[in-house]
């Protein structure tokens, strides 16, 4: 069987050394070619026999599906470029951060390419997306709804795209829910009726954790996900890219890809 050739953008991060370890126990698949940006102190190096580049047409070029965990800008420009070469290989992309007006340029760049993106690749999120949306449609005029997410010292974007998704799913649920609050930036007033309420806590080395609350007069549903290992993420990633190799031109999260 001929293996899918696969490319890491971002692969000297924690997502990406985890893909390359992990990637080597497939049958599928064969990481073919790694990419950083270019002022990171890896290139040049090796890393499982690849030679570490900053070369992104190449990476294009040689690859059926990218994985990509950078950030938002990395993300674009990898968009921009695939939309000029000749090669169209496939996103996985699981990077958050994004800005209301690099969101819009990321919804621009995808039309016409084949990307899956998910703020979280784990099996567990992705369900436990579908039962708050089952919540949201049964308690919006019984609950005040609050997402609490914690995670490791080093991560940068506040609330997590995680966090975010599970937020949209509620919105999805029932439509009342319209107001998204952080807390961190909103607190000096009183709780509004039907908005959503976002708290971040950052330490240690917390891989994920997220909850979500629907608080009721003298009842309280507590829903939560912890991620344990960064292998949820990692494997999610190298599915999915088994996954979208096979699918026609469009854009996909991993709920697609899981049918839930």
């Amino acid at each position: 069987m001929k293996k899918i050739k696969i490319g890491i953008y971002g692969s000297e991060g924690r997502m990406g050394k985890d893909i390359i370890s992990r990637a080597k126990r497939s049958k599928e698949i064969e990481v073919v070619f790694l990419c950083e940006h270019p002022r990171h102190s890896s290139i040049g190096k090796k890393n499982s026999d690849l030679t570490v580049s900053s070369n992104i047409k190449e990476l294009i070029n040689c690859s059926d599906v990218i994985i990509d965990f950078t950030n938002s800008k990395g993300t674009l420009n990898l968009l921009s470029l695939i939309r000029k070469s000749k090669n169209k290989p496939a996103v996985v992309s699981g990077t958050t951060g994004f800005s209301k007006t690099e969101e819009s340029k990321f919804l621009e760049l995808k039309k016409g390419l084949k990307v899956l993106r998910s703020f979280n690749m784990s099996l567990g999120v992705n369900l436990m997306k579908s039962i708050v949306k089952t919540c949201s449609k049964n308690l919006v005029d019984l609950s005040d709804v609050e997402i609490v997410e914690i995670h490791h010292n080093r991560k940068k974007d506040i609330p997590s795209g995680t966090a975010i998704t599970l937020g949209e799913s509620i919105k999805e649920g029932n439509q009342k829910f319209k107001r998204f609050t952080f807390r961190e930036k909103n607190n000096d007033r009183v709780r509004v009726k039907n908005e959503i309420g976002f708290s971040s806590i950052r330490g240690g080395n917390v891989v994920g954790e997220h909850s979500v609350y629907f608080f009721m007069d003298g009842e309280t549903i507590k829903l939560t996900h912890i991620a344990n290992d960064r292998k949820v993420f990692s494997e999610g990633a190298l599915r999915a890219a088994v996954w979208i190799k096979k699918q026609k031109i469009g854009f996909y999260s991993t709920t697609d890809m899981l049918k839930i």
